[in-house]
């Protein structure tokens, strides 16, 4: 026994360094990210940034900490109700706020039509998208039955349905979350668990997203929180609820499946191996059981495979060998024009093999560090990847989801790099205590999704959002021994309590000197350097489809738009030019009837838009108003063809504000691919947002000196009467030995 006892041991042992290393990976890249990806220029000054408001959060995270002890459970309990009402109110405001984004047109787009066709007709379309990704019919099912069900109460308002679902599966996790950090620590700690959730920004953000990871955010917590109730009461029943819980999650969100292998090895610490064989037989067969009735239910709306359009599991894995380990047209069509599945497997199979020949060692390091940055280095998961149409992008929006969205980034990053920091701290927890517990599920689960998503699978920045609720549970892990790390030099030495307070002011007073200094550094070039800033009123970006909208000698064409704030350009995407032509463009306003702008242009075939500038200093506000483009003269056969939102998977209306009319003929649920804006040179935010923004760690910083002064003396305080009363109670046992020994005498 004490062999095993020892192999276990070690084996955990090498995975603590294993782990520690991969997501020291991650932190170095971490810093690194928003240099690479967002193209900042001055890498040290970023990276001591972001390593400087780091720090301040977690002695903000610290000083929180040690304010709660003031407290006892029922009051901590209600500030934890608190911070749960902020979130609620938070995602409130956000749905009400940016109500104008919509579904992109890509998965989470393609599965939003689907089903408000399966709610119009009842049955499958025929798109070819779930032919091809069948794996998006659970979700697309799922998103029919929520707007059934919730038609039944004359609820229409689709976005919404679809939001309020997200939130209420996030903040179900996160309400869990606490339940179990409050069952594993205390509530103290759950309390700080809120705080460090709080501040993961993109797990609000994503909810504006349905698909996917937003609805299958509950289920690790979900699957790490029935496996504490059966490590405590030993039910066989919550085996089966893990079986149920995963075999539905695998349908919504097929990589979930990586938690079995992660619970399996995890077993075999905790469990003797009958019990371990026992369990992942009874999570096999309700996982296959789940999604055999899934099939059933696939197959009664209409959904049929298709192996000669479906693509195979060896697709994924290509994707993760392509250039950046991303997806790519090349890949897909690779696999695409295969006839059968074996042709697509040995294809795929092929090309995966000709790869890493020709990569080689150095190759694969370049790829594998890629993929890590793509999939972990960013703490933002991508989140704006999937929030960039919207039919109303005002100012708020640009700065959180669109174009102007690099400071909140930023901020997001810090916050993330702590939580990383902290994670790689709890790896110190199994050598202090030589406990096997769940951080150490926890850390195995992370570990298989890293290996997977950076060495086999393909990298995107949304597939590391899903497990995102065990980075923020290890994380407080991390914070504990973090804690227990700060009180072992302290303990019973009132001296080293009047010496730490002493560094923790000079700390505080070094940071605000820092942060200060950051600003200013920084003001310049924020608030008072002049560049091309663009406000938007319509940002139709998508080009969807093989086919645009021509303008030659006997057709026109006319887009329709809502003016609800100033613009002075618009741009417009172009296809195709034949020959030479000259165009007229006018912009006129439908409800007066005035010509805004009138002139001729011509393009040449290098040109990939077309941008009229619009310097009239329109007044108009929500006023319809039209884009009208006819050919005036040119070569036999000359047109001009623009880019559409046209028809591909699906039919989408990606500006539901405007119509696309050519010759008189409206084109249904289609706009050109357009921009209006107002573009003026001035700076990227005003002084006084600017200032706003260093408050944050300002008052942080000024809340951690103030703890520092006002606990140390009542902390001394308590360590002497903790000293007072261990002597008073050895002298009380002292006084009873010889008591005792008295009467044996006797």
């Amino acid at each position: 026994m004490s062999t095993i006892l020892r192999l276990k041991q070690s084996l955990i042992t090498l995975f603590s360094i294993a782990f520690a290393s991969c997501f020291l990976a991650v932190l170095a890249i971490g810093f690194l990210y928003p240099m690479i990806f967002q193209h900042y220029t001055g890498l040290l000054p970023i990276a001591l940034s972001l390593a400087m408001f780091a720090l301040i959060v977690i002695l903000f995270f610290l000083a929180v900490y040690r304010w709660l002890v003031r407290f006892t459970d029922p009051t901590i309990n209600k500030i934890s109700a608190g911070i749960f009402l902020i979130m609620v109110l938070l995602e409130v405001t956000m749905i009400i706020t940016f109500h104008s984004i919509i579904p992109p047109i890509i998965d989470g787009g393609h599965t939003y039509v689907e089903a408000l066709y399966l709610l119009a007709h009842g049955h499958a379309s025929d798109s070819i998208y779930f032919k091809i990704y069948p794996n998006n019919i659970p979700i697309t099912l799922l998103r029919y039955f929520l707007y059934s069900g919730f038609g039944l109460a004359h609820i229409s308002n689709y976005m919404l349905i679809d939001r309020a679902f997200c939130a209420l599966m996030l903040l179900a996790g996160i309400f869990l979350s606490w339940k179990l950090v409050g069952k594993l620590f205390d509530a103290r700690t759950a309390c700080l668990f809120l705080l460090i959730a709080l501040t993961c920004l993109p797990l609000f953000f994503y909810t504006m997203y349905f698909y996917t990871d937003t609805v299958a955010i509950i289920f690790p917590i979900i699957l790490l929180y029935l496996w504490y109730l059966y490590s405590q009461k030993g039910k066989i029943r919550y085996i089966v609820l893990i079986g149920l819980a995963l075999g539905i999650g695998y349908l919504i969100r097929p990589n979930l499946i990586l938690f079995l292998p992660a619970l399996a090895i995890y077993m075999f610490f905790v469990l003797n191996w009958k019990k371990v064989l026992i369990n992942l037989a009874i999570i096999g067969m309700l996982i296959s059981a789940t999604n055999f009735a899934s099939q059933g239910v696939e197959r009664h709306f209409g959904y049929v495979q298709d192996p000669s359009l479906s693509m195979p599991t060896y697709n994924w894995i290509l994707l993760g060998f392509s250039r950046d380990g991303g997806y790519n047209h090349h890949d897909y069509q690779l696999s695409r024009l295969q006839p059968n599945q074996t042709s697509k497997k040995q294809a795929e199979q092929l090309e995966i093999k000709k790869r890493v020949k020709a990569y080689g060692i150095a190759g694969l390091a370049r790829l594998w560090a890629i993929k890590t940055a793509r999939t972990w280095g960013a703490g933002a998961h991508g989140y704006y990847w999937y929030t960039h149409l919207s039919s109303h992008p005002t100012k708020a929006y640009q700065y959180l989801f669109n174009h102007k969205n690099q400071l909140t980034i930023f901020i997001i990053q810090v916050f993330y790099l702590v939580n990383i920091i902290l994670l790689l701290v709890s790896v110190f927890r199994y050598f202090r205590t030589k406990q096997v517990d769940l951080n150490l599920l926890i850390q195995i689960c992370l570990f298989g999704n890293f290996i997977f998503y950076v060495f086999v699978w393909e990298a995107e920045p949304r597939y590391s959002m899903l497990f995102t609720p065990f980075i923020l549970l290890g994380s407080v892990f991390g914070f504990k021994e973090l804690v227990h790390a700060l009180n072992m030099k302290k303990r019973d030495d009132p001296q080293g309590v009047q010496i730490g307070k002493r560094f923790r002011l000079v700390l505080a007073g070094s940071l605000l000197a820092a942060v200060f200094l950051c600003a200013y550094a920084g003001f310049f070039d924020y608030t008072q350097a002049k560049s091309p800033q663009q406000s938007y009123i319509v940002d139709q970006r998508y080009s969807v489809g093989k086919k645009g909208i021509t303008v030659d000698a006997g057709h026109s064409i006319t887009q329709t738009f809502l003016a609800y704030d100033q613009y002075n350009r618009v741009s417009i995407g172009i296809r195709d030019v034949r020959g030479a032509g000259t165009y007229h463009a006018t912009i006129k306003n439908m409800r007066t009837g005035k010509v805004i702008f009138s002139k001729d242009f011509s393009v040449t075939k290098a040109k990939s838009k077309v941008t009229l500038k619009v310097n009239h200093g329109n007044s108009a506000i929500g006023d319809e108003e039209i884009i009208k483009i006819t050919r005036i003269k040119g070569s036999p056969g000359s047109a001009l063809t623009f880019n559409i939102s046209g028809k591909a998977y699906d039919q989408r209306d990606a500006y539901p504000d405007g119509r696309l009319i050519q010759s008189d003929m409206t084109s249904t649920k289609k706009d050109l691919q357009f921009m209006i804006y107002q573009t003026e040179s001035g700076a990227y935010i005003s002084s006084t947002a600017y200032w706003i923004m260093f408050i944050l760690p300002i008052l942080m910083l000024i809340w951690y000196a103030y703890v520092s002064l006002s606990m140390d003396g009542t902390e001394t305080d308590r360590i002497r009467r903790k000293r007072n009363q261990v002597r008073t109670s050895q002298n009380g046992i002292r006084i009873m030995r010889e008591e005792q020994l008295r009467r044996k005498d006797y």
